[in-house]
């Protein structure tokens, strides 16, 4: 017997919920099918149909909270006592969709029945003031719907504003209008595609599409054989470097109370970035690992120019790299001390000036949602879990929805640097002929914003330009690339505004080519 398919409807207090359920439900379409409604809220609407074609059973959340098998138990005997063709949930709005999932997913109703599409009703007039003042239930329900219906829109404009607003919390969501209800069966009734399936079918047509193109590449000279080899050196090189810094981006948003960082936090600015360049010097990881490192600190609270100093100095100091650098170098240890010593003079000196001028507004882009929950897709409160395996549970959750938020942007950002290193790189080279110190500075900072190279092993390409351009270009490359490049700026997009971004992207690079310049003037090299 195949499961019943249930409909979710989540929503909060007064959002029109029952509204919506008896429009559905009285319409022509769904008369002869025969319906179970379950409330877990009950407002001053009631539930009407006309057809009398709907069962109906009601739960207050007291019971939800206290006597949650009396209401599997229940359900269960309406489903055994009735066919029906399909469930209604009219969801709780202060409570969490997770509590829903994990009452379904009890024996007997795990086979029984079966969630087929969640919809999210919204007051588009009340859904701003709701948002970061009714606790992380609403926000938790909005991400996990499939679709969100919106009504109360006094303008197409106050639509538009209410969608975006929507797809902060979920990104690329379907919203309609009450009215699109054409649009909405169709949404009801579509299956959703499974990730895997998908993942493994986009796979199998990018093979499929390179095996056909493959004759052309030849004829046409495209030296896609090229692009793929270095496209895939770069994956390969900061996959394990992301996996690392997401599982301890992931361990300080789970395992670290607020609390301890608030007390054990140096409070001054000079003993923090103190302490972010002894974590920076410790930490073996990139700056692929460093991003959602710094992520996680912002969330809890580290004071942003000591967070900044941590991320700019862990990707140029860490042992990985100044291994790395001395092999690459010939063993010369003075290369190697030059980068660590530029590295930490331009961390400081950027976090200093994010100290004197901080930035304007919240810097993340969820703004202050972010504060409140966790935008990468988990929304319990870590602190109120107190079970090691309900924290392990959601650090697994965590670590997974953030390698996967971050990991598409690091794609892009890699994708868009194979490209430059295929086509681009010789431009750097015909530009530098001739050109003095400073322009040289420049043309190599460029060029490792673009190639977005790994900085545990962007020593050795660094090492062959050594021939074209001065050594204090070639320690522009060294340390401003590691702080900031296209992939990187790709990946800080998942969690940062744009505003911020630009003004990080541009204090990086003028405190880096200011302080190499100056040095290596006056050091006369």
């Amino acid at each position: 017997m195949n499961p019943i398919p249930v409909f979710v409807v989540t929503g909060f207090l007064d959002s029109g919920k029952t509204t919506f359920l008896n429009s559905l439900m009285n319409k022509h379409e769904w008369r002869d099918a025969t319906i179970l409604v379950i409330q877990f809220e009950t407002g001053e609407m009631e539930l009407q149909n006309h057809y009398h074609n709907c069962y109906s059973l009601s739960f207050p959340k007291k019971v939800l909270e206290q006597m949650p098998k009396l209401i599997m138990e229940q359900i269960q005997n309406s489903v055994t006592s009735h066919h029906f063709d399909e469930i209604w949930i009219e969801w709780n709005g202060v409570v969490p969709f997770s509590q829903l999932q994990a009452l379904l997913l009890n024996p007997p109703l795990n086979k029984s029945c079966k969630i087929q599409k969640v919809m999210h009703i919204a007051d588009s007039t009340a859904i701003t003031n709701l948002l970061g003042r009714t606790g992380s239930a609403l926000p938790e329900q909005i991400s996990s719907s499939d679709f969100i219906v919106v009504h109360n829109t006094p303008s197409p404009k106050a639509f538009k504003q209410t969608r975006n607003l929507l797809r902060n919390i979920n990104p690329g969501v379907a919203v309609y209008d009450t009215k699109a209800y054409n649009a909405l069966c169709r949404q009801l009734y579509t299956k959703n595609d499974s990730p895997v399936h998908s993942f493994f079918l986009t796979v199998l047509m990018i093979f499929m599409l390179y095996w056909i193109c493959d004759p052309a590449y030849g004829i046409l000279k495209i030296p896609f054989n090229a692009f793929i080899n270095i496209f895939l050196g770069i994956i390969l090189q900061a996959i394990p470097f992301l996996l690392i810094g997401v599982l301890i981006s992931s361990a300080i948003q789970i395992f670290i109370p607020q609390g301890v960082i608030e007390r054990r936090f140096p409070k001054s600015l000079g003993l923090g970035m103190l302490v972010a360049i002894i974590g920076g010097f410790c930490l073996p990881v990139c700056d692929c690992a460093s991003i959602p490192i710094f992520k996680s600190l912002v969330k809890k609270g580290i004071p942003l120019p000591v967070a900044i100093t941590f991320m700019t100095a862990t990707p140029v100091i860490n042992p990985v790299v100044m291994l790395s650098t001395y092999y690459a170098f010939n063993t010369d240890i003075t290369i190697v001390i030059e980068r660590v010593c530029y590295g930490i003079i331009v961390s400081i000196l950027i976090g200093l000036a994010f100290a004197a001028f901080p930035p304007k507004g919240n810097i993340l882009s969820g703004g202050i949602l972010d504060r409140l929950m966790c935008s990468c897709g988990c929304y319990e409160d870590a602190e109120s879990i107190t079970t090691i395996k309900g924290k392990l549970g959601l650090f697994l959750r965590h670590s997974q929805a953030e390698f996967f938020n971050i990991g598409k942007y690091m794609l892009i950002g890699t994708f868009i640097a194979s490209l430059f290193q295929v086509y681009g790189s010789n431009l750097f080279t015909i530009a530098q002929n001739n050109t003095g110190l400073a322009l040289s500075i420049l043309i190599m900072m460029i060029m490792a914003f673009v190639l977005s190279l790994c900085s545990s092993s962007d020593a050795v390409i660094a090492r062959s330009f050594a021939n074209q351009f001065p050594m204090g270009a070639i320690m522009g490359f060294l340390v401003f690339g590691p702080m900031m490049d296209i992939k990187n700026v790709l990946m800080l997009s998942s969690g940062f505004s744009k505003r911020f971004i630009c003004k990080l992207l541009f204090v990086t690079f003028i405190t880096c080519f200011f302080v190499v310049f100056l040095l290596y003037s006056i050091g006369g090299k």
